[in-house]
Order: C-alpha cells, then sequence, then structure tokens
C-alpha cells in the first residue's frame, strides 16, 4: 500500500517560492524622485529552461499543482529573500513547532521568521539556514506522514540535512524514526563554518543523492558532500559512534558523531542507498538555469546547455517517484536520458569555458580550474578537495576535461551523468 509522503522543496540562496515561476520587478522607491518610472529586473523566468523551471519549485508545483503549500508538498524559501519577492516587508512566519526545539534554535528562527528578510549580507552569510531546516523540518513533523521525502538546491540543499537533523534530535519518539529521503542539487554551505549537522547524515536518512556541478569555480561555492550513517555503511563501528550522544546545541548535534570521510582514499565497502553524481554545468544550471555561463542574463540563454537542466530534472522526479512521491502532472522533459546525456557531450563548449576551458591546466597556483568539495567540518577553509581527484578518472567517453594532476578517488564511486 502506498505511504503517505510528505515532499519539502528547500530553494537556495536568494530564491523565493515562485522563483522561475515568474518575472519580479521592483521599483526603484527609494530614489523615486529621480526615477519614478523606473523599475529594474529582479528575477527573470526566461533563464530558466521552459519544461524545468527552476527545478525545486517546477516539481513542488508538480505534485501540488500550484505554488502554494498543500498536504502533500511545501516549498521553502531561500536565505535572504523574502517569501515572493514582495519589495516591501512581508514574509510567510516560519513554523518553530517542533515538539523538542530548543530555545535558542527556536530564538534564531524567530529572529528570520517574518518582515523583510531580504538583504545581501543574509544571502552571502546564510544564518537564516538554521530557521528555514527548522521550519521545513517541523511541517514535516506537523503532516503526520510516514516518509519525508526532501529535495534542495545550494543552501537549500544543505537544510535539507539539517532539517533531517532537527526531525531525529528533536522530534520525539513518533517521529525521529520516520525514514527520510534527500535529493540534493549541488549543496554548498557557503564560507564561514562548516557545521557537524551539515557534514554528517543523520541515522533517519535513508537514501541520499547528490548531484555537483562539475564548471562551478566561483570562490565561496565549495560543495559539501555528506558522509554516509552507519544505516549506509553496515559497518559496526559506525553504529557503535553513532550511539554516543547528541551535542549539546543544534549545530553541534553531531560534532562527536562524524562517520568515514567519502572522499578520503579506503576500502570500505560501497555505502547502500548512498549515490553520488557528477555533472557538467555550473552551480545554477544543474537547478535549471541555461545560460552559457551559468548566470542571470536571460540574453545569454543558449539551448546546447538545456540538456543538463533537463536532465536533473528527469532524475530528481525519477528519485522522487522511486520514493512515493506522487506527481499529478505528467514529466515535461520528452528526451530519454540517453539522448540528453549524448547532448551534453557532445555540445560541451559552454561548459567548458564556464570552467576556464577544454584544455584545464594546473600551472597557476591553488589548481583554480577544479572544483572544490569538501566533507569536513570546522572553519578551516584549507580543509577541501578537488573535484576531480575524488570522483576517480572521468569515463574516457564523457567529456569531463581534468588538470593533468587528476588522480585518485574517494572510497566511494561516483557516477557521470
Amino acid at each position: 500500500m502506498p505511504k503517505n509522503v510528505y515532499t519539502v522543496s528547500f530553494c537556495g540562496t536568494g530564491c523565493s517560492r515562485d522563483e522561475g515561476e515568474e518575472t519580479r520587478f521592483w521599483d526603484y522607491k527609494i530614489l523615486a524622485l529621480l526615477g519614478k518610472d523606473k523599475k529594474w529586473l529582479n528575477s527573470n523566468k526566461d533563464i530558466y529552461v521552459r519544461e524545468t523551471g527552476y527545478i525545486p519549485v517546477r516539481l513542488h508545483t508538480e505534485i501540488s499543482t500550484g505554488l502554494r503549500d498543500t498536504k502533500s508538498s511545501i516549498t521553502v524559501r531561500g536565505v535572504g529573500e523574502n517569501d515572493w519577492f514582495n519589495q516591501e516587508d512581508v514574509c510567510d512566519p516560519l513554523d518553530g513547532s517542533l515538539v523538542n526545539a530548543p530555545g535558542p534554535l527556536r530564538a534564531s528562527a524567530r529572529d528570520y521568521s517574518e518582515g523583510n528578510q531580504r538583504t545581501q549580507s543574509g544571502q552571502l552569510l546564510g544564518w537564516a539556514d538554521g530557521a528555514l531546516a527548522l521550519h521545513g523540518a517541523s511541517l514535516a513533523a506537523a503532516s503526520k506522514a510516514e516518509q519525508y521525502n526532501f529535495l534542495g538546491h545550494s543552501r537549500g540543499a544543505v537544510e535539507s540535512i539539517m532539517a533531517a537533523w532537527f526531525l531525529y534530535a528533536y522530534g520525539g519518539p513518533g517521529v525521529r524514526d520516520i525514514p527520510v529521503n534527500i535529493f540534493a542539487i549541488d549543496p554548498v554551505p557557503g564560507p564561514g563554518e562548516w557545521y557537524g549537522i551539515q557534514t554528517q547524515l543523520p541515522p533517519n536518512v535513508v537514501n541520499y543523492v547528490g548531484v555537483y556541478a562539475w564548471d562551478h569555480l566561483v570562490a565561496g561555492f565549495s560543495a559539501l558532500v555528506p558522509r554516509p550513517n552507519a544505516r549506509m555503511t553496515k559497518q559496526r563501528a559506525h553504529e557503535d559512534i553513532e550511539a554516543r550522544g547528541l551535542g549539546a546545541t543544534y549545530l553541534t548535534l553531531a560534532d562527536n558523531r562524524q562517520l568515514a570521510d567519502p572522499l578520503a582514499r579506503g576500502d570500505l565497502p560501497q555505502p547502500e542507498g548512498y549515490t553520488l553524481y557528477a555533472c557538467r554545468g555550473g552551480h545554477g544550471t544543474v537547478a535549471g538555469n541555461y545560460t552559457a555561463d551559468a548566470l542571470y542574463d536571460a540574453a545569454k540563454v543558449k539551448d546546447e546547455v538545456a540538456a543538463v537542466p533537463k536532465l536533473v530534472y528527469k532524475l530528481a522526479r525519477a528519485y522522487l517517484t522511486q520514493w512515493e512521491t506522487v506527481f499529478r502532472t505528467r514529466c515535461r522533459v520528452r528526451e530519454n536520458a540517453r539522448h540528453l546525456r549524448k547532448q551534453i557531450h557532445t555540445a560541451h563548449t559552454h561548459f567548458d569555458a564556464m570552467g576556464g576551458g577544454e584544455a584545464r591546466t594546473s600551472r597557476l597556483t591553488g589548481r583554480p580550474n577544479v572544483r572544490q568539495v569538501s566533507s569536513i567540518m570546522g572553519r578551516n577553509t584549507l580543509n577541501r578537495y578537488y573535484l576531480e581527484d575524488v570522483v576517480g578518472t572521468p569515463p574516457y567517453n564523457l567529456a569531463y576535461p581534468c588538470t593533468i594532476e587528476q588522480s585518485g578517488g574517494g572510497w566511494v564511486n561516483w557516477r557521470f551523468l
């Protein structure tokens, strides 16, 4: 019998809950006397592939047949943005009702609950991620569902891991063991400290699927690869570590429970329910953007780039369907996965350009033409790996440009889209 499943889509930094579905203009209200009739473009839906939109929001609309929350699916706004790109001061209040959530976490959530949440500093530093993760966790717990499916992009993908921890630590006996599945699209915590609740999956996560952009090299966009839990590794030693007590604060819950690093070399068996994908394109490309540089100018959209968003969209729908999310509309991308992969690796020049060119080199200090990823908590920004090293050698028949130093691979095998 099908399960009662609740799906939460966490949006990325600076994204509203209608990202990709509406084009938003703002008035020049501060300088009204200088430009009474002037408007500036704040969010353009035309940068997104028509069939996929911004993938977290679009998939929510295909579950709920609209943008608003339903009993089966919700969206959570991105940090540093209002729910509906409201220019003035309106956000829907955040839910902090998770039964055992501690006072400091609730207090943090109140700071970001209502009013004008659009701030550049908030987008840079991501202070609201705990509050938004608590909001998603609280609504999931209140849904009375038998299973939670989380989908997120960027900081929203990181929030999905944090939300799973909040359910496990603070949900109470009727919630902590409800299974959680996570589909993470290029999870990026941002600069600053990476907390243990970000770098380690909690015991209630049954499946984790991560898609990582190969060609996004902007500083501060190192991607997070969380450590699999003991359910996935099936190691007695990992079960013993998971049996340790939780940290005293919501940010330190998992500090003493970090398991095997998936990016380090080792000989452990492959984890179950834990799948990592490398994908051509930039941070925005894998979430629906099809501009040639993965940025925000709709004049630069290229049909050749659209194959990546289409493939990730189909992959996300497939996994969510496997996890018993019910879609109310048909899949909008008609091409099959084989055809889309062929497009990506035949017309790959735009992806090459995103990452510094086809002939990448390490002759410059620090290997600047290689994406960095990490699975290590803490403030030390040097605790990073090069993506091309941890994935192993890409298949020769796929266009994944590497530097001459590319080598090795972590103990977890990667798949290449």
